[in-house]
C-alpha cells in the first residue's frame, strides 16, 4: 500500500482516530513512532515518515511512543 504523505500528515495534524491501524507515524528527530491519534505535539513535516505497520517502523530503527 502506498501512503500519501499529505493525507497522512493531515490525519496526524488533526489526530484523526479513524486512521489508527492504517499507518504509523515515524519521527526521525526523536526516533519514535506513534499512531495518528497520538496526543503528542505534531512533528515538523521534514521530520516525519509514514509506515504501513508498527513492524516496518521498528525495522527502520524507531521505538514505540509511550503515550
Amino acid at each position: 500500500m502506498e501512503l500519501d504523505f499529505e493525507r497522512c500528515y493531515r490525519a496526524v495534524d488533526s489526530r484523526d482516530q479513524r486512521f489508527d491501524g492504517w499507518f504509523y507515524t515515524g519521527v526521525t528527530s526523536t526516533g519514535i513512532y506513534c499512531r495518528p491519534s497520538c496526543p503528542a505535539t505534531t512533528p515538523k513535516r521534514q521530520n516525519v515518515r509514514f509506515f504501513p505497520s508498527a513492524a516496518a517502523a521498528q525495522g527502520a530503527g524507531l521505538r514505540a511512543c509511550r503515550r
